[in-house]
């Protein structure tokens, strides 16, 4: 897929509370500190899954989880994203972002008689509007006035006359020319349109699976920090300030939580094949 666009780990948990709340699940206490209003919930999976961005709260919330129970968290989470996934009010939303990224038609040119009567039309207004400015000006703005009265009277000119290239049967066949080319392109690009988002979001959703597992797989968790510029952390190692920022999200959730949702993932994944 063209862009970067796939569902990270922290980004599920953050979303504890509320997905809990959705589920009408009873959330523990570590749960509750976090503080996610329920509200925000479903708007951050699904800006998550379908946006060319991460929308998720504050990650650092996760330490608030103690060591131990965050697997469990993670599993419960990835539970409420299945149901969320396979709800109407999920396919609803998909199926219009869908339509939002189809690609659109060019338009179809107009013939030679009728962009002439057009722009006679457009003309006509615009002079009748020039004299009555003309009119209405001092006696020091006037030839300004007539300067564009005498122009627009020219432009008028040239489109009656049946001799302007500009209308005749050769520019309009160009035209037509173009517009086949660009409904060429057009076509070209719903079907690349149909095969990046298909009516079923089920292979969508696999992708974006599978783009978490392939940037989860290598992160080092044992990463060393240094103090960097503006009082920022950054990696001791270069190689891992340039990783991608999903990819030190995984970082920041922790080795325990990750490896839950790359289990639970997996899962995912296969019970889509």
């Amino acid at each position: 897929m063209k862009r970067t666009l796939f569902v990270t780990l922290a980004a599920l948990v953050t979303l504890s509370v509320s997905a809990f709340t959705l589920l009408g699940i009873q959330t523990i206490s570590s749960l509750e500190r976090l503080g996610i209003p329920a509200d925000v919930t479903k708007q951050c999976v699904w800006s998550s899954f379908s946006g060319g961005y991460l929308s998720y709260p504050n990650p650092t919330k996760l330490k608030q989880i103690a060591t131990g129970e965050r697997a469990a968290v993670v599993r419960e989470v990835f539970e409420f994203a299945k149901r969320y996934t396979q709800s109407e009010d999920f396919k609803k939303q998909y199926l219009e972002y869908r339509e939002g990224k189809k690609p659109t038609p060019p338009e179809a040119p107009k013939s030679m008689d009728e962009q002439r009567k057009t722009q006679k039309a457009d003309l006509q207004k615009s002079l009748k509007e020039a004299e009555q400015n003309m009119k209405k000006a001092p006696a020091d703005q006037k030839e300004i006035y007539k300067g564009v009265v005498d122009m627009l009277k020219e432009q008028l000119t040239q489109i009656g006359d049946p001799n302007n290239p500009m209308y005749s049967k050769d520019m309009e066949a160009m035209m037509k020319q173009s517009y086949d080319a660009e409904m060429v392109e057009y076509k070209n690009k719903v079907v690349e349109w149909e095969s990046e988002y298909p009516t079923n979001p089920t292979l969508m959703i696999k992708t974006w699976l599978t783009e978490f597992l392939e940037i989860s797989k290598d992160v080092d968790f044992n990463a060393a920090l240094k103090q960097g510029k503006f009082d920022k952390k950054e990696f001791v190692n270069p190689d891992y300030e340039g990783k991608s920022a999903n990819w030190k999200l995984c970082y920041r959730a922790g080795k325990e939580t990750v490896q839950a949702g790359r289990a639970a993932a997996q899962q995912w994944v296969r019970e889509l094949q």
